[in-house]
């Protein structure tokens, strides 16, 4: 029985030229850690008429992934940050920044605000009326979010909160008035009035949030008190965790080091550190020039240089211009120079070598403005190709502009040079976002840094504008769309990870037929990461289909119900006068004739068919032909559910865990999965038509409503019913000695038990035990078992566990008293009875033999019996005779058998008043965990007993266990 309990501990660290290395491998590992990454590309619909704008729509969906299928060497990793931090004297000039962290709070929530909007913008120009409607409400939920939490921070304002609350009740009027015309769209009243008066409360939200930024009182400060107040909020965030190290490497002219107590790091889990670390932010002052190479390359000499060669390392650099000064070899500039800036110096400075690359600190600075040859620019380039890109380090990095003064190009070359990334920051709340955006990349468990994205749109259309971060290349698209963060779920089981979307506008240029991602038969459609495991990957977009007409091509909508496989309903809407055939493996299976039907302007007709064909593996096929010729084909997807799949669970209620393997058209979206009436999951990315949903499901039957939507915007609805065994086996137990008797209600397939015999709080691999660990014996039935336990449980909480035949766990936690293999010691009266008194006693008469009884058990770790007649050696007292014993076997009432003991197994060592015996019943493995009786002859005289009597100890052994029997040796009783 195999379980890992692993204990996750949240890594985290810093960014600014944000340098990743990860210089370690896992070359015992055999298998590929890939991430479960889902990508769709969609669209509003795929027919547009000649010098029509509309948007590509870009989902990546990373799938959740269990903890057992991720190595612990992945996740459970330290990280060490430098903080580089420019320092010249341009860093004293203000900027605009607001330090209040409630106003800091408002403009996060509005930022998001607005990015729904725009999103939403760009989004609706297009699109039908049906996810019109759907559309605006899931927008104004968001909005609403986000209100909510504004107008939380807003009570903790000291300025202005009047006026910004003011504004909030406007835009809570502004939804008012948008849910109200959203209604009559519903209800096909004045749908183009309505249509404007939402744009324009749209709008006038816009307006508002724009007034609110305004009304927070935001002052201008140095840059360098920006970069602190950000610093310290970022650190703040990682103190306390034991995984985390950071350095400060500040710059000017020349780059400057830093320690704490005597360490290169600072243990933000060590109060003092961090305060150390701290207080050098705070010392901070503006002055000199800006050598970035300078700060690059004492950066990487403190990563290379440390100890934990395991350790992610980040590089985090900030600047606030460009660089202007640069390092060189001090023994160069002692052999040729006369004068400091002279003519042949500057000649010579375009050699690579006089650069100063290594580690010392017999270096000089040169000021990069007196030349003309972008001596700063090429060193710090230098720097980074050679030893953060090719250093023998594997390296991501990010440089970060601060404030519009940044040469946002050099900084460009500088990041691309490093093989790193560009962020930039044009005030001091820019700053504090990229910090945050960073700082959640870092933290997470599982990072997938800077994925970056490649579309190539064919030459017939214009790109007219993208997501930010993304590029325009001429008909290409490129550029860094975020990280993938991977974080460890509460209940740690599973990793999870957000969606990143992201978007592309076009404008139809030519009439034909494309293929997007597929351009001259080559997929140019993908995002390439660096996975988990550390390799590079590359994931493909679906190839979608898009249709260009000169005339407005008709417009179609479906939707197909399937409740049962004999009910099956089929609902087309068409915007025009149209032939329509309906397609299933090929063949027409119906058709709509509605080409003399009457169609008002913007309205669709709907259409409804009963089918009868059986839709499996197929989807069906629609193609509408308008009166001008244009022809449309659309299909409306297919829907399986291929696979329940029921992994072993532990639990004791109702429900399981139950993953629904799903199956449709590549590049669909599984819209929303409803079980017993609950919406679980909604907007799930499918990996070329595939999902796997990670459902809870209960005891019995389950409707399970699934609704998938393609690339077509076309949707399948279908009910399955599934039925699960969800009950776990119930437990009862009852000790008698060393064995634990259950039994459950049901059949069991396997039983073992847990303990946490160190007392550490975690279950390990050798503290479950199962049949191959201990003696485990079950009824025919599999309804009861007996579990011999070993002396190892005494006083011991262990967990009981039973799987039923279907994989269900149930659990029973039970408290083990005090263990002891001997039963029982006294005075044998019959057979198998032994008596004694309450303070386990016997009396019996001066020089009378009697026999004296030990009832017990042994197993493989305890088989060595100890019996020590007289243990304190009383002097007074003789042992007479020759020491004999019998061993049986017995149950309750009887004796079974006798055993019979070789005498090699027997060590008897004697004196007159003294008698140990040892016996090694290893070699007797049938009498293992049976109840035994060992019956030996006792005879003591004592020489001279007085009236009052003796009182001897026999004690009895086998391995902790000891059982002591007190021997009360009197006269014959005088019977007158």
């Amino acid at each position: 029985m195999l379980k890992k309990i692993i204990v996750s501990l949240l890594t985290i660290s810093l960014i600014f030229n944000l340098i990743v290395i990860d210089n370690y491998t896992f070359a015992e590992f055999k298998d590929e850690i890939k991430a479960p990454i889902n990508l769709v590309r969609n669209l509003e619909k795929s027919q547009y008429r000649e010098g029509e704008e509309f948007v590509i729509n870009y989902t990546i969906q990373p799938q959740n992934l269990a903890i057992e299928d991720v190595y612990p060497e992945y996740y459970l990793v330290d990280k060490e940050i430098v903080l580089v931090m420019d320092i010249s004297g341009s860093m004293n000039d203000p900027i605009y920044m607001n330090q209040n962290k409630e106003a800091i709070k408002i403009r996060e929530y509005i930022g998001k605000i607005e990015s729904d909007i725009y999103r939403y913008k760009v989004n609706i120009e297009y699109m039908l009326l049906w996810w019109y409607t759907t559309y605006t409400e899931d927008l104004l939920k968001d909005i609403e979010e986000n209100l909510e939490g504004i107008k939380e921070s807003v009570k903790g304002l000291k300025t202005n909160k009047q006026r910004i609350n003011r504004e909030l009740k406007k835009i809570d009027n502004y939804i008012k008035s948008i849910r109200d015309s959203l209604e009559e769209i519903k209800a096909n009243k004045n749908v183009r009035r309505n249509k404007s008066e939402i744009q324009k409360n749209i709008d006038n939200i816009m307006k508002s949030t724009e007034k609110i930024k305004k009304l927070l009182k935001i002052n201008k400060i140095a840059k360098i008190e920006a970069m602190k107040f950000v610093a310290k909020r970022f650190l703040e965030k990682l103190k306390y965790d034991e995984r985390i190290k950071v350095s400060l490497i500040p710059y000017e002219t020349k780059a400057w080091d830093s320690s704490y107590d005597g360490k290169d790091f600072a243990d933000l889990s060590d109060i003092e550190d961090y305060n150390e670390l701290i207080r050098d932010i705070d010392r901070l002052e503006p002055y000199g020039g800006t050598n970035i190479g300078d700060g690059l390359r004492k950066a990487y000499y403190k990563l290379k240089n440390s100890p934990n060669k395991n350790a992610r390392k980040y590089i985090i650099l900030m600047t606030d211009g460009q660089p202007t000064a640069f390092s060189y070899d001090k023994i160069h500039y002692k052999s040729i120079f006369g004068t400091f800036w002279s003519k042949e110096y500057y000649e010579l400075a375009k050699v690579d070598v006089l650069f100063y690359l290594g580690n010392e600190l017999d270096y000089r600075a040169g000021d990069g403005t007196l030349l003309d040859d972008n001596l700063d620019l090429k060193y710090a380039k230098l720097v980074g190709e050679k030893l953060i890109k090719n250093g023998g380090l594997e390296i991501k990095s990010f440089m970060i502009g601060f404030s519009n003064d940044a040469n946002m190009e050099k900084l460009k070359q500088i990041a691309d040079s490093s093989g790193g990334y560009f962020k930039k920051a044009e005030d001091g709340n820019a700053l504090d976002e990229v910090y945050q955006t960073l700082a959640d990349e870092i933290c997470s468990d599982l990072p997938i840094h800077s994925v970056l994205f490649k579309e190539t749109i064919p030459a017939s259309f214009d790109i007219l504008d993208v997501s930010e971060g993304l590029q325009i290349e001429g008909n290409t698209v490129i550029g860094n769309i975020g990280s993938i963060t991977y974080r460890l779920d509460k209940e740690r089981k599973e990793f999870i990870a957000e969606p990143i979307n992201f978007w592309i506008k076009v404008k139809a240029n030519r009439v034909g037929k494309y293929k997007f991602g597929n351009i001259e038969g080559e997929n140019e459609s993908y995002v390439k990461y660096k996975d988990i495991d550390g390799k590079d990957r590359i994931k493909y977009f679906p190839v979608i289909d898009i249709s260009v007409y000169e005339t407005d091509p008709p417009i179609l909508n479906a939707e197909l119900f399937i409740e049962t496989d004999s009910a099956k309903v089929l609902n087309i809407s068409v915007n025009e006068p149209s032939f329509i055939e309906i397609l299933y493996n090929d063949e027409i299976i119906d058709t709509i004739d509605c080409r003399n039907d009457s169609f008002e302007t913007g309205k669709m007709k709907k259409f409804t068919i009963e089918l009868q064909q059986d839709i499996q593996d197929n989807s069906l096929v629609i193609i509408a032909t308008d009166l001008s010729g244009n022809k449309v084909r659309e299909t409306v997807p297919y829907l399986n559910l291929t696979s329940v799949k029921l992994d072993e669970y532990e639990h004791n209620d109702l429900n399981r865990p139950v993953g629904l393997e799903l199956s449709t058209e590549s590049n669909s979206i599984i819209k929303d999965i409803i079980i017993n009436g609950t919406k679980v999951q909604e907007n799930k990315v499918t990996d070329e038509g595939l999902y796997t949903a990670n459902v809870l499901l209960r005891d019995g039957l389950n409707d399970i409503l699934v609704t998938v939507k393609n690339q077509y915007n076309n949707i399948t609805c279908r009910t399955f019913k599934v039925d699960i065994d969800a009950k776990s086996p119930v437990i009862n137990a009852e000790l008698e000695g060393f064995k634990l008797m259950t039994n459950f209600d049901e059949e069991v397939k396997e039983v073992w038990i847990e303990a946490d015999l160190n007392n550490d709080g975690i279950i390990s691999e050798d503290e479950i035990f199962d049949k191959n660990d201990i003696n485990i014996s079950y009824n025919e039935s599999h309804t009861e078992a007996d579990i011999i336990l070993a002396e190892k449980f005494s006083n011991k909480q262990i967990k009981i566990k039973a799987k039923d035949m279907n994989g269900n766990i149930g659990f029973l936690t039970f408290k083990i008293p005090k263990l002891d293999r001997i039963l029982d010691h006294g005075l044998l009266v019959n057979s198998i009875q032994l008596k004694k008194y309450e303070d386990n006693s016997i009396n019996i008469v001066n020089g009378y033999e009697v026999k004296i009884g030990v009832i017990f058990s042994i197993d493989s770790e305890a088989n060595t019996l100890t019996l020590h007649l007289n243990r304190d050696g009383i002097d007074n007292v003789k042992l007479l005779g020759e020491f004999k014993f019998d061993l049986y076997v017995i149950d309750e009432n009887s004796i079974i058998r006798r055993v019979a003991v070789n005498q090699r197994d027997v060590n008897i060592q004697s004196s007159d008043n003294e008698i140990v015996v040892n016996v090694d019943l290893g070699a007797y493995s049938d009498i293992f965990e049976n109840k035994l009786l060992f019956v030996y002859n006792f005879k003591p005289l004592v020489e001279n007993l007085d009236t009052r009597g003796i009182s001897i100890l026999n004690s009895f052994s086998i391995g902790e266990s000891i059982k002591d029997l007190k021997v009360n040796i009197k006269h014959l009783p005088k019977i007158e």
